[in-house]
């Protein structure tokens, strides 16, 4: 699982092609290498980055700068590939998080793979990391108490000030943004509303896989109309003509003549 995605294309494809990418200083337009889901190593150029949290099979192991060529042609990796650069996964964010000083907390639910806390002069705040996402609680103290490292930490969101913020389709690094809220509450910052929009979406797909699911379905309608018009209402296959079958699930089936 990768937050950050690169469209990269190889030297003979025009095809964009979806790999994991773990550093945040590459752009459009850089030379990569890429490590196919095969093992392979390839060139590859980067077309475009998003937010993505995305499983793919390839990843990103390096700038193509960094990289070298054995005698034979073959591509060598620098050592400690690959490379991160960046707040670019769940446990760099809850390791930044831990050295400005928030505290970690264990979570009363298993939504959530990590909870941390902090307490500044008026109120407590949680930030709650789920695979999909970080909501953010703050609560008055009111009994002003202390928080104690790995003590249960209560994830309801139906108290406080709260926001569901998910990874997928951010505008911007969704990490790097929490520790700047991190960073706002520890010092008692006014204005921290600005935080609690909701960014990102439950949705994965784009907008390309979201229109090809909805031509897929309404071609699967199209052919249950023509099941449901020609079948006896049997369940079984139903006859076309000219050696045609359709099938109660829409498929086609030629049995010649």
């Amino acid at each position: 699982m990768s937050y950050i995605i690169a469209l990269v294309r190889f030297l003979d494809s025009e095809q964009p092609f979806p790999v994991e990418c773990f550093r945040t200083d590459l752009a459009a337009h850089d030379q990569v290498v890429v490590r196919l889901g095969s093992g392979q190593l390839r060139y590859a150029l980067i077309v475009a980055m998003k937010y993505l949290n995305w499983d793919c099979k390839g990843r990103i192991e390096c700038k193509a700068s960094e990289s070298s060529e054995d005698h034979l042609g073959d591509i060598v990796l620098p050592y400690g590939t690959p490379i991160n650069k960046g707040i670019t996964t769940h446990a760099a964010f809850v390791s930044a998080a831990k050295s400005l000083g928030w505290i970690p907390l264990k979570p009363s639910q298993r939504t959530y793979r990590n909870a941390l806390g902090s307490t500044n002069e008026k109120n407590t705040a949680y930030v709650l990391v789920r695979r999909n996402g970080i909501d953010i609680k703050i609560i008055e103290n009111t009994f002003r108490e202390s928080l104690r490292p790995y003590s249960l930490c209560q994830c309801s969101l139906s108290e406080g000030i709260t926001v569901r913020h998910s990874l997928a389709h951010t505008s911007f690094n969704l990490f790097e943004g929490v520790l700047r809220f991190c960073k706002s509450f520890d010092v008692n910052e006014l204005g921290l509303e600005r935080y609690f929009v909701p960014v990102g979406s439950s949705d994965k797909r784009t907008e390309e896989l979201k229109a090809m699911s909805i031509a897929r379905k309404s071609q699967q309608r199209e052919m249950q109309d023509i099941y449901d018009a020609c079948s006896d209402g049997g369940g079984g296959p139903a006859y076309l003509g000219d050696g045609m079958w359709i099938t109660s699930a829409g498929g086609i089936r030629d049995e010649g003549r």
